[in-house]
């Protein structure tokens, strides 16, 4: 009995569902390795005693080089954004996940019986089954395109300001810097406590969620966190097997299918990237607004 239940859940463990394409995680790899930067030489600049800004600030002309990779990731940065809005316009996942991350009145009702379960007042505590963003997840993602737009108007106002200060007062120069320090501050308390609690401390996904390198969850984790998303994955799922077995290639009785999201089977390859990026320029050009 208790070898059936084992073998039970370590199918559970095994079977996987696609959360980020190879596309979606080379755009975060790239914004990960981006922000870091940008937190780093930004704030070497306000705090150059500090013990981990001394191997730029120890170096000859440490801090010009400082700044040109400071402006040199903002610049990266930007230019992920406007590929990450080509993204979202032009490919079908992409404008799914727009559809998928407006937030909505059940995310409301998500987080306040998730204050209910963490404050004790649901005892015990109540199972939230949640979409294929949760209520967290929208408001990280919302919070990353309002900072993004704030920091860039901000840094630009920073880079060029003589040119900046021919049409507007000094005054309008120093609110941009004060807004651009305390959004950067705001930005990097959002990765470290809530993002990295998300996805590394919280003891569900410890010591990782790995779907940002290997594009996954494990059923486990979707019943977790996106048991909704799940239902509906189930749903289509059912929809598809009974699909085939009334098939007329199935035979008597039907056919036996095991569904899998088929983007869920993609490997890396230097020809199917190549692939990829010919697709996405043909939904480009063949794009028509629609």
């Amino acid at each position: 009995m208790s070898g059936g239940l084992k073998t039970k859940e370590l199918g559970i463990m095994a079977k996987k569902y696609l959360r980020m394409t190879l596309n979606e995680r080379i755009q975060h790899i790239n914004l990960a390795i981006n922000f870091t930067i940008l937190v780093i030489t930004g704030f070497a600049l306000k705090y150059p005693e500090a013990f981990w800004a001394s191997p730029i600030t120890d170096v000859p002309l440490g801090m010009t080089f400082r700044g040109f990779l400071h402006r040199l990731s903002g610049v990266a940065t930007v230019t992920l954004g406007g590929y990450h809005l080509l993204y979202l316009a032009f490919t079908e996942r992409g404008r799914r996940i727009v559809i998928d991350m407006i937030p909505m009145w059940q995310d409301a009702k998500d987080l306040w019986e998730t204050l209910k379960n963490n404050l004790f007042i649901n005892r015990p505590a109540k199972v939230i089954r949640m979409g294929r963003f949760n209520f967290r997840e929208k408001l990280e993602y919302l919070g990353m395109i309002w900072g993004t737009i704030v920091m860039t108007v901000t840094g630009f106002i920073l880079w060029f300001k003589e040119e900046w200060l021919l049409f507007f007062p000094m005054w309008t120069f120093e609110v941009s810097r004060a807004i651009h320090f305390y959004e950067a501050i705001l930005a990097t308390l959002t990765i470290i406590v809530w993002h990295f609690y998300s996805v590394v401390w919280n003891p569900d996904v410890y010591p990782m969620n790995w779907a940002w390198i290997n594009g996954h969850l494990t059923e486990h984790e979707m019943e977790l966190e996106h048991g909704s998303e799940l239902e509906r994955i189930r749903k289509e799922e059912k929809g598809r097997q009974a699909h085939f077995n009334e098939g007329s290639g199935a035979g008597p009785g039907g056919g036996r299918a095991y569904p899998v999201n088929q983007e869920g089977r993609e490997k890396f390859s230097i020809k199917g990237f190549y692939g990829m990026i010919q697709h996405l320029n043909e939904s480009i050009k063949n794009w028509k607004g629609m």
